[in-house]
């Protein structure tokens, strides 16, 4: 965890210097390499950089399932706020939608945020830059209208509300 935590440092202050736009800030109470944060900015290139995952699923708003690649967003939380107890994370996309999600109901399905869908890159048009996806098809429990809000897209802005471990 401590060699992830010293390469997001490296790619936070990389990427803004590259001059690629910022597609996501995370804010909470962070701590990244023994320092506090109140937010970390992220490019895609950075993002693309941290651990990632893949999920298939069909969901609602296809006709068919759809190979979605993206961060791991689990591994993400854990090493930014490992020192603390996730509790909810509220979710804000460039559309204005914005929702609280109970972490503990979500993190066991290993939520990813996807920034490719069969392959492709995702634009603003078609949900993204990032969207967070769930393996919807793949355990019942989720296919509830709860769940549905939670996978957010056109997402922006992530803020994490903690409690000490």
């Amino acid at each position: 965890m401590k060699l992830l935590g010293a390469i997001m440092l490296w790619l936070v202050s990389w990427g803004t210097l590259a001059g690629e736009p910022v597609i996501l800030t995370i804010s909470g109470n962070i701590e990244l390499q023994g320092r506090s944060h109140e937010q970390v900015d992220y490019t895609l290139t950075q993002l693309q950089a941290l651990p990632q995952g893949e999920i298939t699923t069909a969901h609602p708003w296809s006709e068919q399932p759809r190979t979605y690649r993206g961060l791991d967003l689990r591994v993400l939380l854990e090493d930014l706020f490992g020192h603390a107890r996730i509790q909810t994370i509220y979710l804000e996309a460039l559309n204005g939608f914005s929702v609280a999600v109970d972490w503990q109901e979500v993190a066991p399905y290993d939520p990813l945020l996807a920034w490719s869908e069969n392959g492709r890159l995702m634009s603003r048009r078609d949900k993204g830059p990032l969207w967070l996806i769930l393996p919807y098809d793949k355990a019942p429990e989720l296919q509830q209208a709860e769940f549905l809000h939670y996978m957010a897209w056109q997402l922006r802005h992530i803020k994490v509300r903690t409690e000490p471990q």
